[in-house]
């Protein structure tokens, strides 16, 4: 397995990453054995999200008993506002079973309401911010699914995320 640097974050992460949607489809044993299979090929990232359903759960249950140091692990949160994503942040944190993830994203940052809100001193950006202060979260991201959000949280002032989606998109955004 090939391994590359996160970003600024110097998260050292495999070049083959495991997203967290498909957990749904499956169960927690099937999860776990999951899990070992990737430990086996080396991937040691996973990017979940609290939106998918079973997955966070799942994961926390099936990282636990020495997995979870195996792991770069990230997840994220539709939420914009400080009250909701410090609930989310700590709903995530039990649900994976740990005491500390990875990387933190806003999930899918499009609108400008999202924006003036995430990022506005009462905002979701201010949460993640806490949480890293606070030692349970290590970096802040941000993902986009659209060229337009995605130019737009580069520029936004005080954006400066690391985060996997915006990489990859950059890279296509370029060729």
């Amino acid at each position: 397995m090939q391994y590359r640097i996160l970003g600024k974050t110097g998260l050292k992460v495999s070049a083959v990453g495991f997203g967290g949607i498909p957990i749904q489809r499956i169960d927690a044993r099937g999860t776990r054995a999951l899990m070992e299979r990737l430990v086996e090929k080396g991937v040691n990232y996973i990017d979940t999200a609290r939106g998918y359903t079973v997955s966070e759960s799942y994961l926390g249950e099936a990282l636990s008993g020495g997995l979870r140091e195996k792991f770069i692990l990230a997840t994220k949160s539709m939420s914009r506002g400080y009250a909701d994503m410090a609930r989310d942040i700590g709903i995530s944190l039990s649900n994976l079973r740990t005491d500390y993830i990875d990387l933190y994203q806003l999930h899918n940052i499009k609108s400008d309401a999202d924006f003036e809100l995430a990022f506005s001193a009462e905002g979701a950006v201010a949460a993640i911010q806490d949480a890293i202060r606070a030692g349970k979260v290590g970096h802040l991201g941000a993902t986009a699914h659209s060229v337009d959000s995605f130019e737009r949280l580069l520029s936004y002032p005080g954006s400066r995320p690391s985060c996997s989606h915006i990489i990859s998109l950059k890279a296509r955004v370029k060729r």
